[in-house]
């Protein structure tokens, strides 16, 4: 979304729309500053899960707060049908 906006700021310039490019900059400005708020939101989750904190904490499962590669996915158990045989 940001690179359109850009993309819009840069052809604003061309033209020589001043008042229009810096609505497109203040827009994509606005569209980087939410992606940040919403990177650091992630890692606010995370940290409060696993009390690690950055970009180099595991995921945690929501409702344990574990590690999620450390959690051993559960093994399929037979079905009747294969039991029987």
């Amino acid at each position: 979304m940001s690179k359109e906006n850009i993309g819009k700021f840069v052809n604003s310039l061309q033209q020589g729309d001043a008042k229009q490019a810096g609505d497109d900059l203040k827009n994509a400005l606005a569209d980087k500053v939410s992606a940040a708020l919403d990177d650091a939101k992630t890692d606010v989750a995370r940290s409060a899960f696993t009390g690690q904190q950055g970009a180099d904490a595991p995921e945690a499962n929501v409702f344990s707060g574990n590690d999620i590669s450390a959690e051993t996915p559960a093994t399929p158990e037979a079905s009747s049908d294969e039991v029987a045989q």
